[in-house]
């Protein structure tokens, strides 16, 4: 598709630069200062941010059982520990090998539901095939955690496509997370190619579900007993390599999306679900975000002043989670959404039958651009570029008659 490398080339879409250039980092600084100079609305939700740690493109995170707070350094493929105390610890807890190019790098990250007895961490990344071509892998591993060192390094899903050097650097790895059912979801985005999506025989532009321990397909999958399809597909028709969380109280998947340049949505994955790309979305520049016959996004993103479906519209969500209104009375259960192109965490509350409806969407803080993710308190921790930061619940103001 032509018009995309020029696009990628011109706008810099989804930050469409080599991140390990100098011209990479001066782009994401530019964001992360004018989404810094915004302000907020921490006073309207009885909250403060918190600075824990200066840290380096921190692009994943997950809590372990005990409190300590696990991230990935997106260009430098370190996992980083920071301990229950608020320490950072100073030697990374491992290193991948990681190609660092563009949207591939190191991305996620999970830690296994049954930690306290396995101590298993895994971390998903794009790894070097060839560099003279620029040809990757996308690969998930595992680490054992032994005090705080990741060892035993193990590879659990290793056979996904490799990349073309035609679309070197685009929409291959993402993110990683374990679902209430115990097994490892992934998504894996189009590799830059479109059609694939739709191709049930190769895992690109899918959601995959698979075992933990070897990475083969999960036993209930929709499409298992098709034949030639890739029996670890759990849903298909994405373009990105986009997050997703588990819904605390129903098990409901949802997940992000970016048609390029105009519609950016949130969807309700389910088993079996076609999401649309590439044969919905009509003709570039793509301005009806809900044309053809395929499963739609129940919420469209789009950056302040600009309507979803006008060019240039998506803020580039990266990060996504649940808040408890235990927790955080003001910002409620809802779900969180952290925009890179934006650098806005923001808050949406969801309502209507299974929580299929956006019903509020509200700015919570301005210097959030990577990603988001919930202590085994309920505390809220997010990341931008250059630091992770946390929301403090702070008493709320009763007015006296």
């Amino acid at each position: 598709m032509p018009w995309l490398h020029e696009l990628h080339t011109v706008i810099g879409m989804r930050a469409r630069v080599t991140l390990s250039s100098a011209a990479g980092v001066a782009f994401l600084s530019v964001l992360s200062f004018a989404a810094a100079c915004g302000g907020s609305d921490e006073n309207r939700f009885a909250v403060k941010s918190e600075l824990i740690t200066q840290a380096d493109s921190p692009f994943a995170m997950a809590f372990s059982p005990d409190g300590r707070l696990f991230y990935v350094e997106y260009l430098t493929g370190n996992v980083r520990l920071i301990t229950s105390d608020g320490d950072l610890q100073q030697e990374p807890f491992a290193t991948v090998e990681a190609a660092s190019v563009v949207e591939w790098g190191t991305t996620g990250l999970a830690l296994d539901p049954e930690f306290k007895s396995n101590r298993y961490v895994y971390v998903y990344f794009s790894e070097w095939v060839d560099k003279t071509a620029v040809i990757a892998r996308p690969v998930v591993v595992r680490f054992t955690d032994e005090n705080n060192r990741g060892i035993d390094r193990k590879v659990i899903v290793g056979d996904l496509p490799e990349t073309t050097p035609a679309h070197a650097g685009y929409n291959a790895n993402g993110k990683i997370h374990f679902g209430p059912d115990g097994f490892l979801y992934l998504t894996v985005g189009d590799y830059d190619e479109a059609t694939p999506a739709q191709d049930l025989s190769t895992p690109k532009g899918k959601l995959l579900r698979v075992n933990k321990e070897d990475g083969s397909p999960a036993p209930g999958n929709p499409f298992v007993n098709e034949p030639n399809a890739d029996p670890r597909i759990f849903a298909y028709g994405f373009r990105e390599t986009f997050d997703f969380a588990f819904h605390p109280r129903t098990g409901r998947i949802y997940g992000t999306d970016n048609t390029p340049v105009s519609c950016e949505e949130l969807n309700i994955v389910e088993a079996g679900g076609n999401y649309g790309w590439p044969t919905d979305v009509g003709q570039f520049p793509f301005s009806d975000c809900k044309s053809g016959s395929t499963k739609k996004g129940i919420h469209f993103f789009a950056q302040d002043k600009i309507h979803p479906e006008d060019f240039l519209s998506p803020p580039v969500v990266l990060g996504i989670g649940f808040a408890s209104g235990d927790v955080y009375p003001l910002i409620g259960d809802s779900l969180l959404i952290c925009e890179l192109g934006t650098g806005i965490l923001r808050r949406l509350a969801l309502g209507g039958p299974e929580f299929a409806q956006v019903e509020r969407d509200d700015v919570v803080v301005k210097d959030c651009a990577q990603t988001v993710a919930v202590s085994p308190d309920g505390l809220i921790y997010y990341a931008n570029r250059t630091e992770i930061r946390r929301l403090d619940p702070q008493p709320i103001e009763t007015k006296k008659d």
